[in-house]
């Protein structure tokens, strides 16, 4: 008597990292009311079994479980450095396009020029050019700052090292300093101008952001209630 032969089919399993503000729950079912099995350490790795309307089916150590498919990347986080020491500012020559700008609700362009620790940033249709930049950003080994030239008006100050996870001071208040967390180092963001890897992204007390991209700066700012104010729309070299 001949038998059927028995096939056997293997879902295609895929590793991923966990890409989330903080340690995420693995959960019983699909659901965000589910059980919680316990949590998966942020930026560690998974093994991705399945995937479906907005959610994973996972397992992590011996463990297995739900997760939202949004908290996870195919990014290793640990592949980039979690903390940071410099390279925020713009790259000499860049010509940055920002719509909505730092200041006015309208498209801006402008030039990058450096020298020493200083790195100026010049609308040629300003009033003010050429003898005077519109935004200035200082960078030492100590650390960043970012504000409107000549002037107290600045927009971020902090410290160097920048560490994922941890709080800074940041001084850009005239008359108090402000804790900010370092929310990521490792996270790629994506502007109108394109994806960026390695974002650094500040969180200040009032849930406003800050996102710095190595070589380039500021891409993006948003408000509490992620509303941008700020966004790079092009990069060009001059």
């Amino acid at each position: 008597m001949a038998f059927p032969l028995q096939t056997t089919v293997t879902a295609a399993t895929t590793e991923m990292f966990v890409q989330a503000k903080t340690d995420i729950f693995l959960r019983a079912k699909p659901n965000q009311n589910a059980d919680k099995m316990g949590t998966i350490q942020n930026h560690s790795k998974v093994t991705v079994l399945s995937s479906s309307d907005g959610w994973s089916y996972v397992q992590a150590g011996k463990s297995k479980g739900y997760v939202y498919t949004s908290a996870l990347s195919k990014e290793n986080p640990k592949a980039a450095s979690t903390t940071v020491t410099g390279g925020l500012t713009p790259k000499e020559g860049l010509i940055l396009t920002y719509e909505p700008s730092f200041l006015e609700n309208k498209k801006e362009t402008f030039y990058v020029e450096k020298e020493d620790e200083y790195t100026y940033l010049y609308n040629k249709k300003s009033p003010l050019y050429p003898h005077l930049s519109n935004f200035t950003y200082i960078e030492t080994k100590k650390g960043l700052l970012m504000g409107v030239s000549s002037s107290d008006f600045i927009f971020v100050n902090v410290p160097y090292p920048l560490k994922q996870g941890t709080y800074t001071t940041d001084s850009s208040l005239m008359f108090e300093d402000q804790k900010v967390l370092v929310e990521s180092t490792t996270k790629s963001i994506t502007v109108k101008a394109g994806t960026f890897k390695n974002v650094v992204i500040l969180r200040f007390p009032d849930g406003s952001r800050e996102y710095f991209a190595k070589g380039i700066g500021i891409i993006k700012s948003t408000n509490k209630n992620g509303k941008i104010f700020t966004e790079l729309v092009s990069v060009k070299e001059g």
